[in-house]
């Protein structure tokens, strides 16, 4: 692990496969579970309820200890990204930073703002719904994660998420049930700021808190994961119709493959059967289209820029 604490950025060695990074182009999101001591879960429990003293590692250009005490008692306790423990075992987290470096690239930027998902339990689910400035795209600019620092089970409410909701607007009824992110404590859920989610409806009594914040991407994309020697882009599962098309885009894209992919239409790569006694056709085509990503024409193509 290289931690640069002046640029804020971190690099280590990428720990997702070909198969992995697919997986998360198709859902949305990826789950770690039980993966940061008790202790520091516990302290940072404590650190968000102010029973444990502020002690930043610096102190950042124009801010004061005022500033920071100020903070820690809002729903943006940014305050704690500061903190030497948080960095060392939640922020650069060995599972989430291999994870964030195969999404990402390499120097990976540190989250500058954090959000907490305060709850006094039981409460009723939320509605369904995108985040605020959610864009629809390819690109994995930054991927936004959640901390849950105390066991989570069904009965807190743990946050609840519409996998593959995050290539285009979504609308869910509040009746309708997600996939659920509940855990131990010390569990994140990697995901694109894009996907519909919720908090989840809680029955017990208790405080939960769940933290909000992204790393960001600070170089240009390229496929630098964990190649496995038997995963081919031509014949890999990206989805169904009106689906597989963004699925690969996004593939394509974190891969540094962006500008080259084209879609030919129809039964054509990259959608596929397993009742086909052959590849595909269309894949590696010069022209074509792109999937249309702004939902502006009926046909659900774009024609490239020239």
């Amino acid at each position: 692990m290289k931690h640069d604490a002046v640029n804020r950025t971190f690099d280590c060695e990428p720990t997702l496969t070909d198969t992995q990074v697919l997986q998360y182009c198709r859902d949305g999101y990826l789950q770690l579970q039980g993966v940061v001591p008790d202790e520091i879960n516990q302290r940072t429990c404590d650190y968000l309820n102010g029973d444990l003293p502020i002690n930043p590692c610096f102190m950042p250009d124009g801010i004061t200890h005022a500033d920071l005490e100020r903070m820690r008692d809002t729903h943006e306790p940014s305050s704690i990204l500061l903190e030497d423990w948080y960095i060392e075992h939640v922020l650069l987290n060995r599972e989430l930073a291999g994870a964030l470096r195969s999404l990402l690239g390499k120097d990976v930027g540190l989250p500058v703002l954090v959000s907490n998902h305060r709850v006094e339990c039981p409460m009723p689910s939320q509605g369904w719904h995108h985040d605020a400035d959610h864009v629809f795209g390819p690109e994995t600019n930054f991927v936004e994660v959640f901390y849950f620092p105390q066991d989570t089970p069904m009965e807190l409410g743990p946050t609840e998420l519409m996998p593959g909701s995050h290539i285009r607007s979504t609308s869910r009824d509040i009746a309708e049930k997600g996939v659920s992110s509940e855990g131990p404590a010390g569990s994140f859920v990697i995901h694109s700021q894009s996907i519909l989610h919720r908090r989840g409806e809680s029955t017990a009594e208790g405080l939960r808190h769940m933290l909000k914040y992204s790393y960001w991407r600070t170089v240009p994309p390229t496929r630098d994961w964990k190649e496995e020697p038997e995963f081919d882009i031509q014949t890999a599962e990206y989805g169904g119709h009106g689906v597989a098309r963004y699925v690969a885009h996004i593939f394509y894209w974190l891969c540094g493959k962006g500008e080259e992919f084209r879609l030919i239409g129809g039964q054509a790569w990259p959608w596929s059967s397993i009742n086909q006694i052959g590849p595909s056709y269309g894949f590696g085509h010069k022209e074509g289209y792109l999937p249309n990503w702004r939902k502006d024409n009926p046909d659900d193509y774009a024609v490239p820029l020239s």
